[in-house]
């Protein structure tokens, strides 16, 4: 299921040859947050995961399916509410059936998520 548009709204985007960087605004009104958790709504971690899958697609023009993930660090707790906005920044290597990618979704006082791992053509 494709996240932009429903879950999060792309703000800024830029890129350069090794990767780039995405601010978005999660929209808070999204029905995702209605159970993760009822009156307390976080961003589900898999959420995070699948933006990180969507702003590398936007880098490489391809999609990409997720194939390995080697390290996936949920550090803190994003409250929509409290972290309208998040920075996603990536980097990307060429890699034999896809691309290498190192991930991390934070805003301007902390880190949200870190990942690396593997995404395929």
């Amino acid at each position: 299921m494709k996240l932009e548009g429903y879950y999060y709204d792309l703000i800024e985007e830029r890129a350069d040859a090794q990767g780039g960087t995405f601010r978005i605004a999660l929209r808070q009104e999204c029905d995702i947050y209605a159970g993760h958790f009822p009156g307390q709504p976080v961003c589900p971690g898999v959420c995070h995961i699948q933006v990180v899958k969507e702003c590398a697609e936007r880098l490489t023009g391809k999609k990409l399916r997720i194939g390995h993930i080697r390290q996936c660090r949920l550090t803190a707790v994003a409250v929509p509410s409290a972290c309208s906005e998040l920075a996603v920044s990536i980097q990307l290597q060429p890699a034999e059936e896809g691309y290498r990618i190192a991930a991390t979704v934070a805003d301007t006082e902390r880190t949200y998520m870190e990942y690396k791992g593997e995404m395929s053509v």
